[in-house]
């Protein structure tokens, strides 16, 4: 639990503690007098667990989940015990070969990024649950004449109504969302991009 400075009485973090892990920690009763320091952070440990923590929380009248191995209570902004989480992090760590080689920046395509970026933008400007329908498709993917990259993505959507809140009053909106989109799509990629967008409803 981060932002613990923020609190002025510290023992509204051990009823906090107690509620989202029921109690339990690391397959023991919590007990919630041990080691809480005067301080704004205090890891609370426990001994090894018991059993399996894959089993899933319960119906809507849970709030905990009683399969946490550790809990921190710490001020990233105070650097109250991050130190003791990094030092927990480091011990479980597993020495071996590195997934990807240091030069690597990322693991996604240069179409993923592309398609990442446009939800993202999706995300910022269509209300409620309207991006979450948005289907993307890559019609396009080519070196321009002059060396530019064009895109070219069509958004498909299920309802006529989210066609023309996509769209926008006078196409504002998804000329917006392109040009947004396409602007960090440059700065990623280091090139000119000329992305174009097209709504469709689906079949």
């Amino acid at each position: 639990m981060n932002k613990v400075d923020c609190l002025k009485q510290k023992s509204v973090l051990l009823e906090l503690t107690a509620a989202l892990t029921e109690g339990v920690v690391n397959g023991k009763k919590l007990k919630l007098r041990q080691a809480f320091h005067s301080q704004p952070g205090t890891h609370c440990p426990s001994p090894a667990a018991k059993g399996s923590n894959t089993q899933s929380v319960g119906g809507p009248q849970r709030i905990g989940w009683p399969y946490f191995q550790e809990i921190f209570m710490l001020s990233a902004l105070s650097q109250e015990d991050v130190k003791i989480l990094k030092q927990y992090l480091l011990a479980q760590a597993q020495p071996g070969p590195w997934e990807f080689h240091s030069e690597v920046l990322t693991s996604q395509t240069p179409e993923e990024i592309c398609a990442n970026i446009i939800r993202e933008k999706l995300l910022e400007h269509l209300p409620q649950e309207v991006p979450y329908n948005v289907q993307q498709k890559t019609i396009m993917w080519e070196e321009g004449p002059s060396g530019e990259l064009v895109i070219v993505q069509k958004l498909l959507v299920p309802k006529e109504s989210h066609v023309k809140i996509l769209i926008g009053p006078k196409g504002h909106l998804i000329s917006q969302i392109a040009e947004e989109a396409g602007r960090d799509l440059m700065d990623i990629f280091l090139c000119e991009v000329q992305l174009r967008l097209s709504v469709k409803l689906l079949n």
